[in-house]
């Protein structure tokens, strides 16, 4: 059939596409569905009306917005294949076909239940975040365009239609971009809109689909602009009133008071979905005259944009008046530099990165080097108070600057990103102590200003305090007295000298004794102030450290009872939930570490060490999705900081979303050129992917990583590299390099044990695996919990062909890791190696299922009769 046709019937071929029949047709055009007879796929074919691009103009504009609609992946918006025009020249969009329903047609059947509603919200959220990281902005939410497939996913559809039909000048959309009762009170207006116009759609869709009702809805377009410009939203009574508040915040008619980006409705949508329960969903009605935060929020989605004139319009106008000259003092004023310079400083949003270092030891009395290392931990936590007071503020961790041995402002610009530093200090003499800091800009290594601090009663804590507050002067902020009880308090000064002593070994707890000594020192804190709730915080925090070496249940016991004390003592410590949600997440309970995680979040919303927390028990809990966007969330509030990209990069790594892992970690390069744990990262994740074109890519990057920081890990992967590439004698000089720093782990014997194989030297390559089996043993016994560990153990034990040995601890590991993608790999190519190729299958396969790379599987030479054999299923089923 002619491409020429007005109308299609079943059977009819336009282009590569056969049309099986007519889907649905809307003011946004007709659609069909269709069959792609070149790629043998269903297909959906939209033809807009003429009359939306009429114009040159209006055809380029559709043209433009399609293709960056095109360019969204996510599982939450409507895949465009591509655009194509017909032999007369009409326009038309291929997007992938879906079975299932509208939500519009699906809530016509009546409201849906509270749960089904909030996980569709969290759906359409995500797609929006993906959007509006692309800059794409919808403008046309509404349940019409929201699919529900028959697997319950959402699919956004008709991104960038909306603003094609700005031209149409419809009654429906009154010339702007949207569908009244779902536009924003900017939309209405015919402003220019931004990704707060979708977070408003958002909100009275949630509405829509809870109540059945749409709450501007009024019995004709104008009165329902007025409704939106004007009066308060009408939400029903069964809304839970945590789930108002995320609406009312969504439906403020200013958009500076709504929510900044999808991302953060997001994160209060999964927050409330965390803690819904089956009696949530009954009528609440909340009560503004207790909940100021509550009634400030409803006020903000109630007040007048568009008010009728009254007798005030005489001192609205001097308003405006006084305004416009305002403005055109400021631009007169802006062409003078130094006032200029003045204006942005006072009007621009300015990141400061801080970065606390190692306080020098002033004399290297050893008693004192605890209390030094411990006294820049407890700065570096007290400072990050002061983030959450000043949102254009955050404090590089103590724990990464210690990590990347960055000992003086330029490292600290360089690999970590951070604008000032702190320096200082610490000298004592007798009781009296001495404390220097000073404040200095990495730019141009400038000092901001500088202190000595001095105590003669030897107080760490009082003279701390006032450093912080004297910092905070230096930087411009006011420090309240609720940022400063944040901290925990300083308690009895002899208790915070050894609470410090306890952070200073905390922080090298990889030291032999170490962590014996800060627990001895934060028990002898709490003998001297049992009030002390930061000691109590702290202790909690080591006892589940130890528990992290040999898993010991007893540790957590310790560790949950003295969180809890400190709970008691003090509700308002963010680490004591973030160690509980530590300790859950590595039990198991991955709700119950997200709860925690979450109550740490609600008291520090800004706090990264919660925020990886729950993106790690996602991750856990096999959320993917979830976990992806909680590592997203923690870029969009510290953008400019690398880690949160390299902490998603590593994500993707371990889902074998290589592309997307490499993006990322080369961001983090971009923010911290000189940063070598990112290189190692970027190597690791071109070496997971199991594609040798993009191995020398990987060598390079490890020898970036050596070049900027020598380090174990670099050399252990370099390694293990060449050993992939079969250059052993490369793989054996870089390994011997690596056991140099560290002798101890058994993964880098094994490689050094293949690369021996590989150049014929058997006696060096026995004595390695005999290593090898030492170190494992040892692991076992002291981690006799670690399921990856006890398969690591079976595959030695298979290799040497000690049977009962291998399957015994076959055993162990399933009943420990039945899940870890790792373990299941191990345990498949032991059994291949002990000859039961059927298990083997079994086990390669589920630990395909589990997120194991088939790339990586691919470079095991061991385990090519597996993936050559005829019941093989490269995609794990």
């Amino acid at each position: 059939m002619p491409d020429a046709i007005t109308t299609l019937s079943a059977g009819d071929r336009v282009g590569n596409y056969q049309i099986l029949g007519l889907a649905g047709v809307g003011g946004m055009g007709m659609v069909y569905r269709a069959l792609d007879v070149k790629l043998e796929r269903l297909v959906a074919l939209k033809f807009l009306p003429d009359e939306l691009v009429a114009t040159k103009a209006d055809k380029e504009r559709f043209l433009r917005e399609a293709r960056t609609a095109s360019s969204l992946d996510h599982p939450n918006v409507g895949v465009i294949h591509g655009i194509e025009e017909t032999s007369d020249g009409r326009t038309y969009i291929v997007m992938a076909f879906y079975e299932g329903e509208t939500l519009a047609r699906k809530i016509s059947r009546g409201p849906l239940p509270l749960g089904d509603a909030v996980d569709i919200a969290i759906q359409t959220a995500r797609g929006l975040v993906a959007a509006h990281s692309r800059a794409v902005i919808h403008r046309d939410i509404k349940p019409g365009n929201i699919i529900l497939t028959q697997q319950n996913i959402a699919k956004i559809v008709d991104f960038g239609l909306a603003r094609v039909n700005t031209s149409a000048g419809s009654t429906q959309t009154l010339g702007t971009a949207g569908t009244i009762g779902y536009m924003s009170p900017e939309q209405t207006l015919g402003k220019p809109v931004d990704q707060r116009t979708d977070i408003w759609a958002l909100g009275v869709v949630i509405t829509e689909i809870i109540s059945g009702r749409n709450p501007f809805h009024r019995e004709s377009p104008p009165r329902t602009i007025f409704a939106i410009l004007n009066e308060a939203p009408k939400l029903a009574d069964e809304i839970p009133i945590e789930l108002q508040r995320i609406i009312y915040r969504a439906l403020s008619k200013d958009a500076a008071t709504r929510y900044r980006s999808a991302s953060e409705m997001l994160a209060d949508l999964e927050a409330f979905r965390s803690h819904l329960e089956p009696s949530s969903a009954e009528s609440r009605i909340p009560s503004a005259s207790n909940d100021v935060a509550f009634r400030e929020t409803v006020e903000h989605a109630s007040q007048q944009m568009w008010p009728p004139p009254t007798s005030r319009a005489k001192n609205s106008f001097w308003w405006l008046g006084s305004f416009a000259a305002a403005a055109v003092l400021l631009v007169l004023l802006s062409l003078i530099p130094a006032i200029r310079d003045g204006i942005a400083g006072l009007f621009g949003r300015h990141e400061e990165h801080i970065a606390v270092l190692p306080f020098e030891n002033v004399g290297n009395d050893p008693a004192n080097e605890a209390v030094s290392e411990g006294l820049m931990d407890s700065l570096s936590s007290k400072l990050t108070n002061l983030d959450t007071g000043k949102q254009s503020l955050w404090v590089v961790p103590a724990s990464e600057v210690r990590r990347h041995k960055i000992t003086d402002a330029t490292a600290a610009q360089r690999e970590l990103g951070a604008t000032v530093v702190v320096q200082g200090s610490l000298q004592r003499v007798g009781q009296e102590i001495r404390l220097t800091v000073n404040l200095i800009n990495t730019k141009n290594l400038r000092q901001i200003g500088s202190l000595a601090l001095d105590d003669r009663a030897g107080d760490f804590s009082a003279i701390e305090a006032e450093a912080v507050s004297r910092l905070a002067k230096l930087m411009g902020i006011e420090v309240t007295p609720e940022m400063l009880r944040a901290t925990g308090g300083g308690g009895n000064p002899a208790a915070y000298e050894s609470y410090l002593k306890a952070l200073g070994y905390l922080q090298r707890n990889d030291k032999p004794g170490n962590l014996d000594m800060a627990l001895d020192a934060l028990n002898v804190a709490l003998k001297t102030d049992p009030g002390f709730a930061l000691g109590y915080a702290e202790l909690g925090e080591a006892y589940r450290l130890k528990y992290t070496l040999d898993r010991n249940p007893k540790w957590t016991d310790e560790a949950l009872a003295n969180c809890r004390k400190a709970a008691q003592l003090d509700d308002r410590l963010p680490m004591v939930y973030v160690t509980l949600g530590r300790i859950h997440d590595s039990t198991g309970k991955y709700d119950l570490a997200l709860q925690e995680f979450q109550r740490a979040m609600q008291l520090d919303p800004r706090n990264a060490d919660a925020l990886i927390g729950i993106a790690h028990s996602y991750e856990s809990a096999g959320r993917i999705s979830d976990a992806e966007a909680a590592y997203k969330k923690a870029i969009a509030l510290r953008p400019d900081y690398w880690d949160g990209y390299n902490n998603l990069g590593v994500f993707y790594d371990g889902q074998s979303r290589f592309d997307e892992a490499v993006a990322q970690l080369q961001h983090a390069v971009e923010l911290t050129p000189d940063n070598a744990r990112v290189y190692l990262n970027l190597a690791a994740v071109y070496i997971d992917s199991g594609d040798f074109k993009r191995f020398p890519q990987a060598e390079q990057a490890l020898k970036k990583s050596l070049e900027l920081s020598p380090t174990y890990p670099a050399y252990a992967n370099l390694g293990y590299l060449y050993v992939q590439e079969q250059k052993y004698a490369e793989a054996v000089a870089a390994l011997e390099k690596g056991l140099q720093l560290n002798d101890k782990d058994f993964l880098v014997w094994g490689n050094l044990m293949l690369a021996y194989q590989g150049l014929g030297n058997k006696e060096k390559s026995d004595a390695a695996r005999d290593r090898e089996l030492a170190l494992l043993e040892q692991a076992a016994e002291s981690r006799p919990r670690d399921g990856e560990v006890q398969s690591y153990l079976a595959l030695l034990y298979a290799k040497k062909k000690q049977r009962e040995k291998a399957l015994a601890r076959v055993q162990t590991a399933l009943a420990l890791a039945p899940d870890d993608n790792v373990v299941l790999e191990n345990i498949g190519e032991a059994y291949e190696d002990l000859g039961d190729r059927a298990r083997a299958l079994q086990y390669i396969q589920r630990s395909l299922q589990k997120g194991y790379s088939l790339a990586a599987l691919k470079s095991n030479r061991d385990l090519q009769g597996v993936l050559s054999d005829p019941n093989f299923r490269p995609n794990g089923k």
